[in-house]
């Protein structure tokens, strides 16, 4: 498998502009606009609001109750949701998992990107990513062509 580096750093919080102001203000980490129309994965189907700073930090949050996201903020609080790892070959990468027993619990795939879930309890606690893509990230290329720096939920 070749992994090519860290894609992002996936945070959830229940309050997505105090989080990002809170970045901002004590970090200088700056956000791109709330990524619309929001996301739905297979992995809990839930509606979500996101940015994505150039920094690799995502924050999550979500639009409505009884998926994933919401799951995790009720039984842990805000905090480390997943981490993505973007990788040169999807279907390698998953074979790769798949021969050392490991199954995807969702995907997504939009365009030429493509995410495939595995569960926290496969990695040590966190949900763990697989990502495919073009680069620059499709959430980096989106943001940048509207020209919305920290955009509001």
């Amino acid at each position: 498998m070749n992994v090519l580096g860290v894609d992002r750093v996936i945070l959830a919080t229940p309050d997505l502009t105090e989080t990002r102001d809170r970045w901002r203000d004590l970090l200088g980490i700056t956000f791109g606009a709330v990524l619309e129309p929001t996301t739905s994965t297979d992995s809990g189907g839930q509606d979500v609001a996101n940015v994505i700073s150039d920094t690799g930090i995502e924050l999550v949050t979500p639009r409505d109750e009884g998926g994933e996201v919401s799951r995790f903020l009720a039984e842990h609080g805000p905090g480390l949701y997943a981490v993505s790892i973007r990788v040169a070959d999807l279907d390698e990468a998953t074979s790769h998992l798949a021969e050392r027993g490991l199954e995807p619990v969702g995907e997504y795939h939009a365009n030429d990107f493509s995410e495939v879930f595995y569960h926290p309890r496969a990695f040590g606690g966190a949900m763990v990513i697989l990502a495919a893509y073009d680069a620059p990230h499709p959430a980096e290329t989106a943001s940048r062509r509207t020209g919305v720096e920290t955009g509001s939920p």
